[in-house]
Parts: structure tokens; C-alpha cells; sequence
């Protein structure tokens, strides 16, 4: 009996230190893809389409629109594994876009002549809004067995939220205007690590960045992320 649990204890600590050396410290590297989709109001962008209208002298009668706040993301990052309980890591993310489409048909006004009747036309707006930019964070890891773990992350997003906007009519006369700001977004997120051939590691995670976006360059929400990441250790 004795020395069965003499065995056991050899073979839990063996287990033990097992685990600790499946988790290979020091630099690593890797890209992500992610699904994204941003809590946008859609009713933001319709106002702002009145409001570009208005600016060209445009009253619209009629209007058509669609609205998509789902798209795909990527990065990529680069991480320095300090311990088997913490990492700290650093790289690119692009958000995706949210897009706005719309078509109306309406009056075109002689802003020079009130007098003058208005003609007929119609009016295409493309409206878009995007997030990318430098993350860092600091993962706390906890290992499950000799290849799987969880961890969680903390961390900041240096972001360029960017407004694009490109309007036509139907006699091809268009416009673009383009804008951007940097801000600071705040990010956390959690996942699940699988380690393959002990230097590669495949992880699914669930991230969320707060209030992606500015008020300057419209739609400032947050963006969840369904994330694919592959790393590999140096």
C-alpha cells in the first residue's frame, strides 16, 4: 500500500512538471482571424445621410438602405511567454467596416435660385466606419493539462477610427470625403489554448474592445470578436 501511494505521488509530480515544460517560454509569434460585429446604431448613419443630403441641396422622397455591422478581422501579434502563468503580447488588429448603402430618389435644389423648380434625381450614398490599430495586453494563462489551457487578457487598443464616405448621382456627378482620429479603446477578452508539436499553439478566444470608434468620426460602440489565432514559439 505504501508503495502504491509512493508511486502515485512520483507519477502526480511528474505530471506536474509535465505541464510545466509543455508551455515553451520566451518569444513567439503568430496571425489571427477573427469574425467581428460592432453595436452601431443604425439610426447614426441614416441621420447623417439626411444630413449629406441637406449639404447637396437635396431633398429625398423615397430611400433604400442596408445596413451591415458584420465582417471579418485579422492581425497579427507577437508575444514574450514570461512564465507559465503570464505572457505579454503586442501586435495589429483591423476591426472590419461597417457598412451603410443607400439609394433615393428626391428633388434637387438651385441653392443660388429658390425660385428656380427643382429637378428630379437620384442620390447613392456609401457610408463606411473601420477600427484598426497597435494592441497590447497581458495574459494571465492557466494550464490544464500537458496541451490544453485557459487564459484571459487585459490590454489596450492605440486605434485610428476612420469615416468614408462617397455619394454619386445619376448623372455620375460624386464626392468623397474621408476622416480619421487616434484614440485609446480598452479591450479583455478569454480563451483556450490547444499546443501542437510543443513550439505551435492554436487558440480560440472571445474578445470584446469598448467604445471602438470617436464621436468625431461617427459610430463609437463596442466590437465582439470571434478569434482563430496560431502562434509559434522561437
Amino acid at each position: 500500500m505504501r508503495a502504491a501511494i509512493i508511486a502515485f505521488i512520483v507519477l502526480a509530480g511528474s505530471a506536474v512538471v509535465g505541464a510545466a515544460q509543455a508551455a515553451e517560454l520566451g518569444v513567439y509569434a503568430g496571425i489571427t482571424y477573427a469574425m467581428s460585429k460592432k453595436d452601431s446604431t443604425r439610426s447614426v448613419f441614416e441621420n447623417e445621410a439626411l444630413d449629406i443630403a441637406a449639404l447637396a441641396s437635396y431633398q429625398p422622397l423615397t430611400r433604400t438602405a442596408t445596413f451591415d455591422s458584420k465582417d471579418q478581422a485579422y492581425g497579427f501579434v507577437v508575444g514574450w511567454r514570461m512564465s507559465e502563468h503570464l505572457a505579454f503580447e503586442g501586435g495589429y488588429m483591423d476591426l472590419g467596416d461597417v457598412e451603410y448603402r443607400e439609394h433615393s430618389t428626391g428633388l434637387f435644389f438651385n441653392p443660388s435660385d429658390p425660385t428656380e423648380p427643382p429637378e428630379p434625381g437620384t442620390l447613392q450614398q456609401n457610408i463606411d466606419s473601420s477600427t484598426s490599430g497597435i494592441h497590447l495586453s497581458v495574459l494571465g494563462i492557466l494550464p490544464l493539462s500537458y496541451r490544453w489551457e485557459l487564459y484571459a487578457r487585459g490590454g489596450v487598443l492605440i486605434a485610428n477610427n476612420t469615416e468614408s464616405v462617397f455619394v454619386v448621382d445619376e448623372l455620375g456627378n460624386s464626392g468623397k470625403l474621408r476622416g480619421s482620429k487616434s484614440g485609446f479603446d480598452m479591450l479583455a477578452g478569454a480563451g483556450i489554448s490547444f499546443s501542437l508539436a510543443e513550439i505551435y499553439n492554436i487558440r480560440l478566444e472571445y474578445q470584446r474592445v469598448f467604445d471602438a470608434g470617436e464621436d468625431a468620426t461617427l459610430d463609437e460602440a463596442d466590437v465582439d470578436l470571434a478569434m482563430l489565432n496560431v502562434t509559434v514559439a522561437f
